[in-house]
């Protein structure tokens, strides 16, 4: 597939808006749980795309991309969302997002066993880069009141991962025929049905939506849902419309390289020389997979 300025741009802001819907989320987590925060802002997400929808209005789609995009939302969105939430409220923001640069490398370990692909030694070369800037960045004495907290955060975010990964390879087969926005409002659809249907099922959905009754938090969910609906999934659906996978993972992986200055700007955290030592290397390992 040909260079795309347009898919490149997508990916860059897609990375941006990731990075500052984290900081949203946070405060959001504050009050409301992991599965209320997905629920809502897919949710939120369907009545925005369905405005634009009820506008411009809907191409016909075979049933074969609404499963595919379909198992991508439930997989990605719906319990990728939830364990990411979880991870962010243990981590933090910063932490969080620069342990998502694992996701490349689980890419590729899902392409070995799935699809029998040779990565190059330039490629695990790559993937040894980010696990070892990943591990400067968490080579830290954490307090003990806290270690077991950021232990957990840590296997949310890895199974997270690994949710997301399968959920790239599913979205890639699922936009290629359609409009991108279209196959956001799909893999939101499918989310929004599964986990209203898991919450109707435990009897906890009630509870998931109490605290979004509060209007300073409606009016923060519904902020953030624009965020990530237009600036994180659709436009990581342009990209992948107009760039090869892995051109459009390695752009968005540069998230973590918009996170330091926005955490150090809005929440006035200190950003050492070893997180953005690590977050730099981390990067580079993943330029070197995806563009060797």
């Amino acid at each position: 597939m040909a260079f795309s300025f347009v898919g490149c741009l997508a990916a860059l802001v897609s990375a941006a808006a990731w990075a500052y819907s984290s900081i949203l989320f946070r405060k959001v987590g504050e009050e409301a749980s992991p599965a209320a925060m997905v629920l809502a802002n897919c949710g939120i997400g369907l009545v925005y795309m369905g405005l634009l929808f009820a506008v411009s209005g809907m191409g016909p789609v075979d049933i074969r991309t609404v499963l595919v995009l379909g198992a991508s939302g439930l997989l990605g969105v719906a319990l990728g969302g939830i364990l990411f939430f979880r991870a962010l409220m243990c981590l933090g923001p910063k932490l969080t997002v620069i342990m998502g640069l694992v996701c490349p490398v689980v890419t590729i370990l899902l392409a070995v066993v799935l699809l029998n692909e040779r990565p190059s030694p330039v490629a695990w070369a790559g993937s040894l880069l980010i696990f070892a800037g990943i591990s400067l960045v968490l080579w830290k004495r954490f307090p003990a009141g806290v270690r077991e907290k950021a232990v957990a955060g840590i296997a949310y975010s890895a199974l997270s991962t690994l949710c997301t990964a399968a959920s790239i390879i599913l979205a890639k087969v699922g936009v290629a025929e359609i409009p991108a926005l279209e196959a956001t409002f799909i893999r939101q659809l499918w989310a929004v049905a599964g986990l209203a249907a898991w919450g109707c099922a435990t009897g906890t959905i009630k509870a998931w939506l109490i605290p979004f009754k509060e209007r300073r938090l409606a009016k923060l969910i519904f902020f953030s849902s624009f965020v990530v609906i237009f600036g994180g999934f659709w436009l990581s659906m342009v990209s992948l419309k107009y760039l090869d996978a892995s051109i459009a993972t390695v752009l968005s992986m540069t998230e973590p390289l918009f996170i330091l200055p926005f955490t150090a700007l809005l929440l006035k955290e200190k950003i050492t020389l070893r997180e953005t030592a690590g977050a730099l290397i981390a990067f580079a390992g993943v330029v070197m997979i995806f563009l060797r």
